[in-house]
């Protein structure tokens, strides 16, 4: 199987370098890395670094690459690019892709399906969601923190077996990186109940430049954070996803989890003027909230607020 990780950042860097490294020498499956500029460069030249509690190792690809003529067809190609770059992405690549192509993505937020469904037509599209906080510390350097490392992801619609069926070979592959791999056919519980905790949070400790444990010490910020829950618990429903009934309370309690101090990406992504998922995090949940009839005032308000201070 030829697998393609799209985009080398600290998601596509863990999983591609995790995957590159339990695959070793397979004459049976390769590991292509997408990127391009220094990372690239730098990748080709000294090989993906990656750092993490176990240890540091370097990890060659069988090939790093931006020319879709390089890649040929791929059999999975997985989806670790930020939010803003994904349809670019998704456009440039399209030519290395058909009937059966296997397509995961790895994304924050819960769009991502329906923008790779438009753009890679005859592709098989999957959902996923991954749990694990890594960010590249240098152009082919990327920095594992913690150990917690698991993806999840599945197809839509059909049952369990026939998940099974058409994807426990894609699985078994996956696990050979080590990292935690779950198969399920409720991937969209999985990326909603993510996404519940990544939007609100995210929204609210960048407008409020606080962390999240003092969004959660701060009356107004609080408060904030449990309408927003409201109205995006609201938008799934809207959308028939089976999420538990006390999904508020749950999110609420993986928040009270992290330590003191702790900031969101797209927190840290402002303060260092860098662009932001404000429209795959915040602007999605306005737009779907109109669009289906469910108020969303708070989320309106902030998405305003934010797009003032915020490049996108």
């Amino acid at each position: 199987m030829k697998i393609v990780i799209v985009g080398l950042g600290g998601v596509g860097g863990v999983v591609g370098g995790r995957l590159a490294a339990g695959l070793g020498d397979s004459r049976e499956h390769e590991v292509i890395f997408w990127c391009r500029g220094k990372t690239l460069e730098t990748v080709r030249a000294e090989g993906l670094q990656l750092m993490s509690a176990d240890g540091k190792m370097t990890v060659r690809p069988a090939l790093a690459t931006c020319s879709v003529g390089e890649v040929g067809r791929a059999d999975c190609l997985i989806f670790a690019t930020k939010g803003y770059h994904l349809d670019a992405a998704a456009r440039e690549i399209a030519p290395a892709t058909g009937e059966g192509t296997i397509v995961i993505p790895l994304l924050n937020g819960v769009s991502a399906v329906s923008v790779l469904e438009k753009r890679l037509a005859g592709s098989d599209v999957l959902g996923g969601c991954i749990y694990v906080s890594a960010h590249v510390e240098n152009p082919g350097v990327v920095r594992q923190v913690g150990t917690v490392q698991r993806v999840l992801f599945g197809k839509k619609g059909i049952t369990e077996a026939e998940n099974r069926i058409r994807y426990a070979p894609v699985e078994q592959i996956l696990k050979k990186s080590g990292i935690g791999i779950t198969l399920t056919e409720r991937i969209d519980v999985e990326m909603w109940s993510k996404f519940l905790f990544l939007s609100p949070f995210a929204g609210v400790t960048t407008l409020f430049e606080r962390s999240i444990d003092e969004v959660l010490a701060d009356e107004e910020s609080f408060e904030t954070v449990n309408r927003l829950l409201r109205e995006i618990e609201a938008v799934a429903r809207a959308k028939n996803v089976d999420l538990p009934e006390n999904i508020a309370d749950i999110t609420l309690e993986k928040a009270r989890a992290f330590a003191p101090g702790t900031k969101t990406s797209m927190q840290l992504d402002r303060e260092k003027e860098r662009p932001t998922e404000l429209e795959t995090l915040i602007g999605y949940v306005s737009a779907e909230g109109e669009s289906l009839g469910v108020p969303v005032p708070t989320y309106k308000t902030l998405c305003e607020n934010l797009r003032r201070v915020c490049r996108v």
